[in-house]
C-alpha cells in the first residue's frame, strides 16, 4: 500500500470514529450541524529528519465537522497527519483528549547518506495531549508512541504555545512555537548508528550512540481564508532547528528543517 493510500485510509478511520461519537452527541442534543469536509494538501518537507534534499507529497484529507449550533469551536485539531487530535474533555479552555495518526518511516533508497543503514518502518500513532486557551493564545502538550510497524519505536512529549488571530472577517492566522523531547528508543531509530550499522554504511560513517533529549524546536505561521462558507484554502509554512544528540548524529546533513503546504478543503 502506498503512502497516499495510507493517509486516506486513516484519514477515513479516524473521520469515521470521530462522526460515530459526534452523531452520538447530536442525539443526546449536545450538537448539531454535522457534516464532513474533504479536500487534499501538498507539502514540501525534507526528504528526511536531518537531510538538504527536499521532497513534494500529496496528501488528501477527510475529517468530520461539528458543533453545538451556539459558535462552539470544533473539537477536532489537526495538527500534522501523526498528529490528530480530539477533545474529549473541555472546560473553561481547557481542553483533553486522545491522539491519533501516522509516522512516516524511512527507506534507505530515500537518500544516499542512508545506504545500509535499514529502514525504520511508518506505523499507527496513538497518545493524548492537553491545552489550555484564553483568548487567542494557547499553550500545549502532547505525547505520542507509533504502536505498529516498529517492535521498540520509544515515545515523543510535545509541548507549545500559540496565538490566533483574524486578519480580516475571511482571513485569519496562527504563530506557533514549539519542542519536541525524543526517548532514547526512538532516537535509536532515527539518529544512532550501531556498530553493524556503521560497518555497512555506504557514506562510511562511525558508530553513534544518540541519548534522549530536546531533538529539535519549531516555528510556524499559518493562514486560513474562508473563499465561501464551504470552501476553505490553506498555507503554511514552518522552520525547524535540530538539536543536541540529533544535531550530531553523522545523518544530520543540515540542522535547518524547512517545510510548509497548501491546501483546499470544502465542507459538505
Amino acid at each position: 500500500m502506498n503512502n497516499s493510500c495510507r493517509l486516506g485510509l486513516l484519514a477515513a478511520i479516524f473521520a469515521s470514529t470521530v462522526g460515530y461519537s459526534s452523531i452520538s452527541s447530536a442525539q443526546d442534543g449536545r450538537f448539531s450541524n454535522i457534516g464532513v469536509a474533504a479536500g487534499g494538501y501538498a507539502t514540501f518537507s525534507p526528504v528526511y529528519e536531518g537531510s538538504d534534499d527536499y521532497k513534494v507529497r500529496g496528501v488528501p484529507i477527510i475529517y468530520p465537522t461539528f458543533g453545538n449550533g451556539n459558535g462552539e469551536e470544533s473539537r477536532l485539531y489537526f495538527r500534522g497527519i501523526d498528529d490528530i487530535r480530539y477533545a474529549v474533555f473541555r472546560n473553561s479552555g481547557l481542553n483533553v483528549g486522545p491522539l491519533v495518526g501516522y509516522r512516516f518511516g524511512r527507506d534507505v533508497g530515500d537518500a544516499a547518506e542512508l545506504g545500509g543503514l535499514g529502514n525504520p518502518d511508518g506505523g499507527l500513532v496513538v497518545g493524548g495531549f492537553a491545552q489550555y486557551g484564553y483568548g487567542g493564545a494557547f499553550a500545549d502538550v502532547a505525547a505520542s508512541k507509533q504502536v505498529s510497524g516498529l517492535s521498540n519505536s520509544g515515545f515523543l512529549v510535545k509541548f507549545g504555545a500559540g496565538y490566533d488571530f483574524d486578519i480580516s472577517a475571511r482571513l485569519s492566522s496562527r504563530i506557533y512555537a514549539s519542542g519536541t523531547y525524543a526517548s532514547e528508543e526512538y532516537m535509536d531509530q532515527y539518529f544512532t548508528i550501531s556498530a553493524a550499522q556503521a560497518a555497512a554504511s555506504v557514506a562510511g560513517y562511525a558508530a553513534y550512540n544518540a541519548g534522549a533529549g530536546i531533538k529539535n524546536v519549531n516555528l510556524s505561521a499559518s493562514v486560513k481564508y474562508e473563499a465561501t462558507e464551504n470552501l476553505s484554502l490553506r498555507a503554511r509554512l514552518g522552520y525547524s532547528r535540530i538539536l543536541g544528540d540529533a544535531a550530531n548524529s553523522p545523518i544530520t546533513i543540515n540542522d535547518n528543517q524547512y517545510s510548509g503546504g497548501v491546501g483546499l478543503i470544502f465542507k459538505f
